[in-house]
């Protein structure tokens, strides 16, 4: 009942079955990591925030993957939309390997590449290359994770973690 609810509130009715269950599923790791950083051990909350640093490159990954199967899907030969397919996965890398060891400054630069990510994705619905009930499901989403990064943002800055 309160899934139905949830689905009538955000109109995500006009999203197919799979992709909208497999998409909340993927919000899982990122409420529960965001919940450990704040309820678990102190060692137990490193290893959260580290999981949850990684799973958000992952996931931008995966968003950038998405342009690339499009791409292939529509016989696309530009160079653009291959380069943006892998840019979200180059970005996401470069920030985890070590150019600054302060994790605030990790969270805000990934929280921009999904930001980011979610721009290109209007982009691409207004020109008519995603469907509409994918911006739809993405914004949902994108709340979600901008949420949980906020909130370990906030526990960094107030040394819980």
């Amino acid at each position: 009942m309160l899934i139905k609810k949830i689905i009538q509130i955000f109109g995500l009715s006009v999203v197919p079955i799979p992709p909208l269950i497999l998409g909340f599923c993927g919000l899982t790791p990122f409420i529960f990591l965001c919940f450990g950083v704040y309820f678990f051990s102190y060692e137990w909350k490193l290893i959260c925030l580290y999981n949850l640093l990684n799973y958000s490159v992952i996931i931008l990954s995966f968003i950038g993957a998405i342009h690339w199967g499009v791409a292939i899907h529509n016989k696309n030969t530009d160079f653009r939309s291959y380069l943006w397919s892998v840019l979200p996965a180059i970005i996401g890398w470069v920030v985890l390997i070590g150019f600054t060891t302060n994790y605030l400054l990790i969270i805000i630069f990934l929280m921009l590449t999904f930001a980011l990510t979610f721009y290109v994705d209007l982009l691409y619905t207004k020109k008519n290359i995603f469907p509409l009930w994918y911006l739809k499901l993405r914004k949902i989403l994108s709340v979600v994770v901008f949420i949980c990064l906020g909130l370990v943002a906030m526990a960094i800055n107030n040394k819980i973690i």
